[in-house]
């Protein structure tokens, strides 16, 4: 019986496989990799498709010869050009307020006030006197911020890989001390650690839109002291139109410092903010 039904089958299989034809297709813009995981399940049942070298091989009839090609007009294009624009913006701002009070005190005459400089400016000085008395109020205050902003622009194909990064090398001394019968080893040695902007991209188009995995970094030296590095990192997939701005992440810190002694106080307040935005838009 089984031989029977394998009997069968063949008959039916004959007049199909004498019906198929074998074909080369070379590919224009597109890999091979790229085009055979989409087109195998359009082959028919009995038909082969395989590639090497920038071509396809393909046996099939010629109505599913027919429809491989149409798919494949719509599949082996140029892919589209895109430039991706990352910006990593980071404000800092420094506050320091003071106020003292000095002078010295003895029997004297009438209070006398007098002000050196504005009231509420940098410096304001207040001085109290009475006879040989004489009593100093001293504000001082300050404030200072910074602003900086790291623009970087990378072009690259629809579904590749960008990767920019821009920044320097800090020379860092090293020290080992290696254990040793008897003692031990002490060796000096210079070692670099980068600092700088950048970021890893993988762009995918669906018409206007885009999907983009992305990992951006923003190091610097900071002022903890040598060797030290102020460091933020993301990592993130986001979508969005092309040509319109996407705001990726960010960070906020905060940092308020007293000191005060038996007359005078002084405070420090310390505040920055990080923020990550991309673009992706078509190249011309």
């Amino acid at each position: 019986m089984r031989r029977i039904f394998a009997c069968l089958a063949l008959l039916v299989a004959l007049p199909l496989l004498a019906q198929q034809q074998m074909e080369i297709i070379a590919l224009r813009h597109r890999t091979v990799e790229e085009v055979l995981p989409v087109l195998r399940h359009l082959v028919e049942p009995g038909g082969t498709l395989s590639g090497m070298s920038g071509q396809l091989i393909v046996r099939a009839s010629p109505r599913n010869l027919e429809a491989l090609r149409e798919a494949l007009a719509a599949i082996d294009r140029p892919a589209r050009r895109l430039v991706i624009h990352v910006s990593q913006d980071r404000v800092s701002e420094r506050r320091r307020e003071a106020v003292g009070v000095s002078g010295s005190v003895a029997a004297g005459e009438h209070v006398r006030l007098t002000e050196s400089g504005r009231p509420g400016t940098v410096g304001t000085r207040i001085e109290i006197r009475r006879g040989d008395s004489v009593v100093r109020v001293q504000g001082d205050s300050a404030q200072s911020s910074r602003q900086e902003r790291a623009l970087q622009s990378v072009q690259v194909v629809d579904g590749g890989r960008a990767h920019i990064h821009v920044g320097r090398s800090l020379p860092l001394p090293m020290r080992q001390i290696v254990p040793v019968p008897g003692g031990a080893v002490v060796s000096d040695s210079i070692v670099y650690r980068d600092v700088g902007q950048g970021f890893v991209a993988v762009p995918r188009l669906n018409g206007d839109r885009v999907s983009l995995e992305i990992r951006s970094a923003f190091d610097e030296p900071s002022h903890a002291g040598y060797g030290s590095v102020s460091s933020q990192q993301l990592s993130t997939t986001v979508s969005g139109r092309l040509g319109e701005w996407i705001e990726l992440g960010g960070s906020v810190q905060q940092s308020v410092d007293h000191t005060r002694r038996s007359i005078d106080a002084t405070t420090y307040d310390r505040g920055e903010s990080r923020s990550i935005w991309l673009m992706v838009e078509e190249a011309h």
